[in-house]
């Protein structure tokens, strides 16, 4: 889905574990632990982000963050480095589509999901009028049209604060 945002707005993709796998340095240093399943933590990778936010400066109509803030760690990182989010999008998704579209994806999986929910939950709580939650569990065209109203709302009135709605399912 992140991709669809890039691909509609012109917004710039940004995965701190891609930004680590093209960095080789970080990339080696953080491979047995992705291997292992676990996610890339935010604090060692921030200043990656943070590059490529300035080196994109003047082009950026927006950013995704693809995958974080995954808890409360991240999301006060993202925070004092980046700033507020205008919007994350919570994909609620079961445990047997997580490790099918993982096994497509030809990634590991870094936690359960009810295990990956306990940890989300107070950042979910923290920006509860920013969260937009939806069902994912069908297919990406359906939850991308659950997207696009709070992204163009986002995207029309940058700046100013706007209501976020939540997806009926």
């Amino acid at each position: 889905m992140s991709q669809n945002i890039v691909d509609k707005y012109g917004y710039k993709l940004l995965s701190p574990s891609e930004l680590i796998r093209s960095n080789s340095v970080k990339g080696v240093e953080f491979a047995a632990q992705r291997q292992e399943g676990h996610e890339v933590p935010l604090a060692e990778c921030v200043h990656l982000l943070e590059s490529e936010i300035m080196s994109n400066r003047g082009s950026l109509r927006g950013f995704v963050i693809d995958g974080y803030p995954q808890n409360q760690s991240d999301a006060k990182i993202l925070e004092q480095s980046i700033g507020v989010p205008d919007l994350i999008i919570a994909l609620e998704i079961g445990q047997q589509t997580a490790e099918t579209r993982r096994s497509v994806d030809s990634t590991t999986l870094p936690s359960t999901v009810s295990s990956y929910m306990r940890n989300a939950e107070p950042v979910l709580a923290q920006y509860s009028d920013k969260i937009m939650q939806i069902d994912a569990e069908r297919n990406s065209s359906d939850i991308f049209n659950d997207v696009v109203p709070n992204i163009d709302a986002i995207a029309k009135s940058y700046g100013n604060p706007i209501a976020i709605s939540r997806s009926s399912h």
